[in-house]
């Protein structure tokens, strides 16, 4: 009879009967020589150099955060490499777990039971530490970052108090625009404490157009749904409005934004409404903030209260998912930034706007954001880039508009860029080519552009008194104040106020000292 001998190596081998894995406690392999198993010798070696990695926007999804809470890993597999668009032999890769074993994970007939396999899954993938919580061995983000474009959060019913450096997701934008407008309903000036927070206005901008994109959605909370119908009247009350702004003053129009606003937000917090309503919902939201912040700066209110409102607005416009929003209210708050002397934080903000926006064919849009980059730079005295933004302007104001503009940007045209760009030369130094472009934007302007047109003549005015005209400082000054008496505007109000030490005669009939105002 023939036998066949064992070979030595397998003889040799007959010890390591019944060893186990110094990591996950397995029983080893009689080939296998090493401490560990397989699986845990492929998940201690650091991945490959051109192995993709899980995109992070994949731990802000619903459905990822579900399954993880459910320790459900192999639903989490699944979803990992649909919504980061990664292949199986990648997540093999990262976590150390078979290809096969993947499948049947995925598919339901195999379980991942071990703490150590779990913890391998965990850090593989680099799942932020607060979605499960187990002790891991790899460094790991301890939050999670915001959700993706496509993808809804809840909104919490509660609001609580914002801290000035938040994290940019729908909960803190939907909290601190409630906040900022309950400030404004509650006749709060803005100048307490709380102005103090107030953070670095162009570290904020600079944060909303890298900021992760996140979505809006209550779609099963109590509460009313939102039809299609009330944010067409929501969109077109805030339109009306704005066109009142500029024939009227955004003065007398204080009150009625922020109650506006206040309904919006209520619905943002109440109502029940999907990803694409919540979506439409946030972009009107931000705009009518933008709008109701302009409004109180031009009725004199202070800076502070106006930009904690734009600031929240621009958190709700990152959640629309319309960068023409953000952009917009960009430009109100370099606005605010001109009324306050901080000429570096228009600069960034409307560059940051530009940013954001500069795929769109939108050059009336981009013309506007470089019209008060010129400003800023010339409040800084840099003129060569005022010179520079001031010409990309009226070259795209010349184009006309695009079909990207927002609907709600008003027209663009020679005057308005006439007087940017007199408004710029007065800063600079330059009268007489103040004075020059101050007269073409007066001929040019539209008629419906009170403010604008008043603006313009007291302008106008000062720089004739610096180049020692003062009979046509006066005309000018005459025709803003009797502009000035129609609307109430507290910019334009400063402007004639600036003039009266200089021309006295106006004092007696600036706006500001008209009944009621």
């Amino acid at each position: 009879m023939t036998t066949t001998a064992k070979p030595p190596a397998l003889a040799a081998e007959a010890p390591s009967v019944g060893r186990r894995c110094a990591r996950c406690g397995c029983l080893l392999s009689s080939y296998n020589t090493d401490e560990l198993c397989g699986a845990c010798t492929r998940a201690a070696l650091p991945p490959a150099d051109d192995t993709p990695r899980v995109p992070v926007r994949v731990w802000a999804d619903p459905e990822v955060r579900e399954a993880l809470a459910a320790w459900n890993f192999g639903q989490v597999s699944r979803l990992v490499r649909q919504r980061g668009s990664i292949r199986q032999e990648d997540v093999a890769q990262l976590t150390g777990l078979s290809q096969g074993f993947l499948s049947m994970l995925e598919s339901g007939a195999r379980r991942l039971t071990s703490i150590d396999r779990i913890v391998d899954f965990l850090d593989g993938l680099a799942v932020p530490a607060d979605l499960v919580r187990v002790p891991r061995r790899r460094p790991v983000p301890r939050s999670a970052p915001a959700a993706p474009q496509g993808s809804a959060i809840s909104l919490p019913a509660q609001v609580r108090r914002q801290e000035p450096d938040a994290p940019w997701t729908a909960e803190h934008a939907v909290a601190a625009l409630a906040e900022a407008t309950a400030a404004l309903t509650a006749g709060g000036t803005g100048s307490g404490p709380a102005a103090s927070r107030l953070p670095d206005l162009s570290a904020v901008a600079q944060a909303w157009a890298t900021a992760t994109p996140y979505g809006l959605a209550r779609p099963h909370r109590t509460g009313a749904d939102v039809p299609a119908d009330l944010l067409d009247q929501l969109q077109a009350t805030t339109d009306l409005l704005r066109g009142m702004d500029a024939e009227h003053g955004g003065g007398s129009l204080a009150q009625a934004g922020a109650a506006h606003l206040g309904v919006i937000v209520g619905l943002l917090r109440g109502a029940r409404y999907d990803e694409a309503t919540g979506r439409r919902l946030a972009a009107i939201a931000a705009d009518a903030a933008g709008q109701a912040a302009w409004y109180q700066l031009d009725s004199g209110r202070p800076a502070a209260a106006a930009q904690r409102l734009m600031l929240a607005g621009l958190r709700t416009a990152h959640a629309s998912g319309d960068a023409r929003v953000g952009a917009t209210l960009l430009v109100h708050l370099a606005v605010s930034a001109y009324r306050t002397d901080r000429p570096q934080v228009m600069v960034d903000a409307v560059r940051a706007g530009q940013e954001r926006t500069r795929t769109l064919d939108a050059p009336a849009l981009h013309a506007v954001l470089l019209g008060w980059e010129a400003r800023g730079h010339a409040k800084l005295g840099r003129r060569r880039e005022t010179l520079r933004a001031l010409g990309l302007a009226a070259e795209l104001c010349i184009r006309g508009r695009g079909d990207d503009e927002p609907h709600w940007l008003p027209r663009i045209d020679e005057g308005d860029i006439h007087a940017q760009a007199g408004s710029c030369h007065l800063d600079l130094g330059d009268h007489h080519q103040a004075v020059t472009s101050f007269d073409l934007a007066a001929e040019t302007l539209r008629p419906a552009l009170v403010r604008t047109r008043g603006l313009v003549l007291a302008r106008t005015a000062t720089a004739r008194l610096r180049l020692g005209d003062p009979k046509g400082a006066y005309e000018a000054g005459e025709r803003a104040v009797e502009l000035a008496a129609r609307i109430r505007s507290a910019f334009l109000d400063e402007q004639i106020r600036g003039l009266a030490d200089a021309l006295p005669g106006l004092s007696r009939r600036t706006s500001v000292n008209r009944p009621g105002a």
